[in-house]
């Protein structure tokens, strides 16, 4: 059995892999979708002589860390037929996934989990809790009576102007958004294959684009698919024209963040949330991922020792000096009790701050004294994470 990127003679194995292993064949614009990233990201088969019997994509994104961005691999489509399973083969290509991200400069990886322990098991750790929710008519928010300036458009019937808006201001938010992730045209082009009935709503205030939803009506219920604002004026504004549709919607669901008070200000706000854990992250490199992080207060040198049964490069002590300087330590005479030892899924999630130091030291059952666990937690961002994007 070999790992190798899959040769463009292939692909139509890997078409054939997907709809094999998952619930529904793709067709049409949904088939060319998967196309289009088979050919733009790093396609790994795991071939039995000439046939691909499992595959794993390396989509070729980015995300916002704390205000920085990071090139980001999107682990997508791993499959094997059940006839090879039980034999080692998704292990080899996440292993090998590794080393490409490496190798790429994708610095983190995130992932949708159909088993959190599975790939806990390579080093992914979950980093952003959603809120589904679901408000019914009687509980649709009242946020008075204004004449917003709304512009509306659909992919169907597209404004090209306000569209080019549409997405300059969504990356803007989203190079500031923790957890965001930037849209090129590619990404657009993505969400427009998967959902083509999505109409926009853009809020303009003063001339200038405040915030923009983007939404499916589907059998009464309104489908919020993004919502985007820069303040409090704009989500108030959205919400006055999302609730306009009361005549024909008797639903309104969407997804938020499980740590914003969401609907705290709603006249009613008790109606169903549920919260979904669905999206793990991973640094694949830890000594650059680090030397690009944006430390916050450094009052002492920091010491950690990560652990990484899969990437070899990563199983080093680092220090951080007070002006954020990281280095890589060969030999090291700092006792346990004054540096962290942590497994590089606990890292990953403290990091981008889904865990606390104080969290990720008690999963870790690794005794620290306190003031190291405090020096650290100065030094770290304490923003959670938002990542709404599905690959």
């Amino acid at each position: 059995m070999n790992i190798n990127i899959v040769s463009p003679n292939d692909y139509w194995q890997i078409h054939q892999l997907r709809d094999y292993c998952f619930p529904n064949k793709y067709t049409k614009a949904r088939r060319d979708d998967f196309h289009y990233w088979i050919e733009h990201s790093t396609t790994l088969g795991a071939y039995d002589d000439k046939k691909v019997v499992g595959q794993l994509l390396i989509l070729p994104l980015n995300m916002t860390v704390h205000g920085v961005q990071y090139k980001m691999g999107g682990i997508g489509f791993v499959a094997t037929y059940p006839e090879y399973r039980q034999q080692g083969i998704v292990k080899r290509l996440m292993t090998e996934a590794l080393q490409k991200m490496r190798n790429n400069g994708q610095t983190i990886s995130v992932l949708a989990p159909y088993s959190v322990s599975f790939y806990r098991y390579f080093g992914w750790e979950l980093f952003f809790e959603k809120l589904h929710y679901t408000i019914p008519q009687v509980n649709f928010p009242d946020l008075g009576k204004k004449l917003d300036v709304v512009k509306r458009m659909s992919f169907e019937w597209l404004d090209p102007d306000l569209f080019q808006g549409i997405k300059e201001f969504h990356n803007a938010m989203a190079i500031v958004q923790h957890g965001g992730m930037v849209r090129d045209d590619a990404w657009w082009k993505r969400i427009e294959r998967r959902s083509p009935d999505s109409h926009f709503a853009a809020y303009f205030l003063d001339g200038h684009l405040e915030g923009y939803i983007r939404y499916a009506i589907r059998q009464e219920t309104f489908e919020v698919q993004d919502f985007i604002v820069a303040n409090h004026l704009a989500e108030q504004a959205i919400w006055r024209y999302i609730t306009s549709h009361a005549a024909s919607v008797s639903n309104i669901t969407g997804v938020t963040s499980n740590h914003y008070p969401f609907g705290f200000y709603f006249k009613e706000p008790q109606f169903k949330k549920e919260v979904v854990q669905d999206v793990m992250i991973r640094v694949v490199d830890v000594y650059a991922f680090m030397q690009q992080y944006p430390w916050g207060e450094i009052n002492d040198i920091l010491t950690i020792r990560i652990e990484d049964s899969f990437c070899h490069w990563n199983e080093h002590v680092y220090q951080i000096n007070k002006n954020g300087h990281v280095s890589i330590i060969e030999t090291n005479s700092t006792d346990t009790m004054h540096m962290l030892t942590l497994p590089i899924n606990l890292f990953s999630a403290m990091m981008v701050g889904y865990l606390s130091v104080k969290e990720a030291v008690i999963y870790a059952n690794q005794p620290i004294e306190k003031k190291i666990i405090d020096h650290w937690q100065r030094a770290l961002p304490s923003e959670k994470p938002a990542f709404y994007e599905y690959f």
